[in-house]
């Protein structure tokens, strides 16, 4: 019996969490690659948990075990309208994009996946309450069947991007889903037969206690949300920190989602692995190691740091949920137990996505999360409740914060040290402050927060701020980098262009756009044959491309998020579109894929990809789908020009496949070279074009090598794309 009820969960939750990956690949490219597309994701996600664990404790109230089995196949039966699981049935608009991002991207999810994913939802908490209704030796403690459902989880998640992605298209996926859906209903049929759900007028389920004793006040009720709330915290904060900082694609964007399940595997299994006390003398050193990185905005080697946040998040919402599963009830108020932990996990989310954006100006929420998971170390076999000892815990961490805000201003006055090591300094003051209270959780805790605190009074490493917004496409703020030369527009750690301040060389392109680079070399060649006077380019950054416009041109710039379209139309932050332009540049918002439908086809000589979320390229304007677009705006004889850039991933072989498949000539050029004096960075770019002629010149240049040279892969589409095969398993120095 228990292996029938085992495989049952072990389907449904591998159904359940297969669809997360499947939904984030097929909504990134509409909602523009932003990484807060996940974010919005899971709390759907999240969202739909609670509603089917609410269903799940309601219907085992307030109706009988048939009713309830004959309702739950009648649900089942309907989530068949919502298959398969595509975007055909609903119509895609740029105004998607524009507005309300966050609200639109909840209707798309409910339309598409809602109740499937809501009745999947609930089979766990039915299915163990069905089975301690069972008279089995084990059904006192159905808990332990979690397991099953959390590692089938577990196992959708990771098999997606390493097992499906690779190999499958989201089509042939969705076909996959949809039988193992239909292998599904019978199963849960038939754990209803095994449990006598069909005979029985009234659930009686085993009372003996399961975990803590079965009463429930609101104080306990409280509990439970608390520890569901700070790991679904984290597990956002982590998320949008990864997809931003690496790559917005589900390989790393479940990450911290799997690691999630894996703590629940742990907490809930017969036997603990990890004891709690263990985790709670641990917790604070990750914590130390992960606060380093914060506090010195350190960004390489990435791979190191990923790690360090992920063991972090590991040690915390292990510990959150072993403290979970220490006081759950008895299995007669099973469906309330997961009811709340599922409240507290929705909290978390609803904070991270909805409500920081808007009453925080940076990330703020993620280390509150590393400090509330802090404070969770609390236990009275390490802290001593005394009257005194609690007054400390709030005094000493203020004499902390007021320590490191006096060191920050002396250092800072004294001009002692360059940015990066004086901050290497700061926090060793901090982490020494705060390492002396690592006895007492609180204390500990609180003085990390205050450690945390501290930056506020800190430059950036990118210099002092000079503007700065937060939308549903992350931050971006303007900073006048520290030797006071340029402007800089940063987004996440990534600069996305500057500004030279000195007003002869103010229209002068730096970065990955300098006249030296690779993109000047195109324009020289542009400029000598351009078959129109029109020009188009994807991603506005600061506005910097425009410094190559010439009178009696048509300048159109593509670009997805408003608050660098304020930023780059400041002429107090950066004059590129207005005062170095000779021409007027028309800015046009939203999808650069989806605004560029609407435009005259074969009205470009040139077009420009130039579109990034941080360091990553979104990942639907390197399709098949999407080049037949561009080339269908592109005139006869012109130049599609890609920045492929990237510090993760090598995307020369993907726009290699791209030219082969459409038969298009092509060339790419790896500039290596950093010239910190004249504003220049490493940078990678590649030309297209219908004719060879088209692009010959680019032959006669030796750093232009064929794209036909790089190895082969397969073609991406909007139905396929494999991000793995393209990650640099070798950091690059872009």
């Amino acid at each position: 019996m228990t292996s029938l009820f085992s495989v049952t969960l072990f389907l449904s939750a591998l159904l359940l969490f297969s669809v997360q990956p499947m939904m984030g690949k097929m909504l990134l490219p509409v909602f523009g690659g932003a990484p807060a597309v996940w974010q919005t994701a899971l709390v759907f996600f999240q969202a739909m948990l609670l509603g089917g664990y609410a269903y799940a404790h309601l219907t085992s109230r307030w109706m009988g075990p048939r009713s309830r089995v004959i309702l739950h196949l009648l649900l089942l039966l309907a989530a068949g309208a919502f298959l398969p699981l595509s975007l055909d049935r609903l119509t895609i608009t740029p105004t998607l994009t524009t507005t309300h991002q966050a609200w639109h991207l909840l209707v798309t999810l409910f339309q598409v996946v809602g109740l499937p994913f809501f009745i999947l939802s609930s089979t766990s908490p039915l299915l163990q309450l069905w089975f301690s209704t069972t008279g089995h030796a084990t059904a006192r403690d159905p808990y332990y069947l979690s397991v099953a459902s959390n590692f089938g989880s577990f196992v959708a998640l990771l098999a997606f991007p390493l097992c499906v992605e690779p190999f499958l298209t989201l089509r042939s996926a969705s076909l996959g889903w949809q039988i193992v859906y239909a292998l599904l209903i019978p199963l849960i049929l038939s754990c209803a037969a095994r449990s006598g759900q069909w005979r029985r007028a009234a659930l009686t389920p085993t009372k003996t206690r399961a975990g803590s004793p079965s009463v429930v006040g609101w104080r306990r009720r409280l509990r439970w949300i608390a520890f569901a709330a700070v790991p679904s915290s984290l597990m956002l904060g982590l998320t949008t920190f990864i997809t931003t900082e690496v790559a917005s694609i589900p390989l790393l964007g479940i990450l911290p989602l799997a690691l999630y399940l894996a703590t629940f595997i742990l907490a809930f299994a017969k036997r603990r692995l990890i004891p709690v006390r263990w985790l709670g003398h641990l917790l604070p050193y990750a914590a130390l190691c992960l606060a380093f990185q914060i506090f010195t905005e350190a960004t390489h080697p990435i791979a190191v740091i990923v790690v360090l946040h992920l063991i972090f998040f590991f040690l915390a919402a292990l510990l959150c949920h072993s403290r979970l599963a220490d006081d759950r009830p008895s299995s007669d108020s099973l469906t309330e137990f997961y009811l709340w932990m599922s409240v507290g996990g929705v909290l978390g989310g609803l904070f991270n996505a909805l409500l920081a954006p808007v009453i925080f100006r940076v990330v703020v929420e993620y280390p509150l999360a590393i400090v509330l998971s802090c404070l969770f170390r609390h236990d009275r076999s390490i802290d001593v409740d005394r009257p005194k000892d609690r007054r400390l815990d709030l005094l000493i961490p203020l004499g902390v914060g007021l320590a490191m805000v006096g060191l920050i201003a002396w250092l800072e006055h004294l001009g002692w040290l360059e940015p990066y090591p004086r901050r290497v300094v700061l926090f060793g003051a901090g982490a020494v402050l705060s390492f002396l209270s690592i006895d007492r959780a609180v204390r500990f805790g609180l003085s990390l927060g205050m450690v945390f605190l501290s930056t506020a009074t800190l430059d950036s490493l990118h210099g002092r701020t000079l503007d700065i917004e937060r939308n549903f496409f992350g931050v971006s703020r303007v900073t006048l980098d520290p030797d006071g030369r340029s402007h800089r527009l940063v987004h996440g750690n990534t600069i996305h262009g500057r500004q030279n301040v000195k007003p002869t060389m103010s229209c002068e392109p730096l970065t990955y756009f300098h006249r030296a680079g690779p993109l000047g070399r195109i324009f020289r060649i542009h400029e000598d044959a351009a078959p129109t006077n029109r020009v188009a380019i994807t991603g506005l950054g600061c506005g910097a491309i425009a410094g190559y416009a010439r009178a009696g041109e048509l300048w159109d710039y593509y670009e997805i998020d408003p608050a660098v379209i304020r930023i780059a139309s400041d002429t107090n932050l950066f004059t590129f579109l207005r005062g170095c332009a000779p021409v007027p540049v028309r800015v046009i918002e939203g999808d650069a894929r989806l605004r560029l439908r609407e435009a005259e086809d074969s009205g470009y000589g040139l077009i420009i990809m130039d579109a990034f979320t941080s360091d990553s390229i979104p990942l639907h304007l390197l399709t098949r789908e999407a080049l037949a677009l561009y080339l269908r705006k592109l005139a006869p004889g012109g130049i599609l020009a890609m920045n492929i850039s990237n510090r993760y991933l090598d995307l020369a072989p993907v726009v290699g496949a791209l030219a082969s498949d459409a038969g298009l000539a092509g060339y790419h050029w790896e500039d290596p070279f950093e010239e910190k004096d004249v504003g220049k960075e490493p940078s990678h770019w590649a030309v297209l074009a219908r004719e060879a002629s088209t692009v010959l010149r680019f032959s006669k240049d030796s750093r232009w090598r064929p794209l036909s040279e790089v190895s082969a892969t397969r073609v991406w589409t909007d139905d396929y794309s494999n991000v793995l095969g393209a990650m640099k398993w070798s950091q690059g120095s872009e």
